[in-house]
């Protein structure tokens, strides 16, 4: 699979969105194309300073959950446990 440009903007603009779901306190994220997936770097703020996160997923899983409601829901769910302990903004 080729990767194109829109793809890759497709995909950083879609993490941004599911991070700013997850209501993170504080964060920067880097997103890198792999063979079969993406991987998606995410140093958080965390109680005692910052931690950083791997995250990998799948470029079709990734790049239908722009759209497709049932497919965020379950990323959402994965990444909110992979980054439980990354401090969330307070209400």
């Amino acid at each position: 699979m080729v990767l194109s440009t829109i793809d890759f903007v497709k995909a950083r603009d879609t993490v941004a969105e599911l991070l700013d779901e997850l209501a993170l306190e504080a964060y920067l994220f880097e997103v890198e194309p792999r063979n079969s997936h993406w991987e998606v770097k995410v140093e958080c703020a965390i109680k005692e300073g910052w931690e950083m996160v791997t995250l990998s997923i799948p470029k079709e899983v990734l790049l239908a959950s722009a759209d497709d409601k049932v497919i965020r829901q379950q990323v959402l769910e994965e990444w909110q446990v992979r980054l439980a302990a990354c401090k969330i903004q307070a209400s």
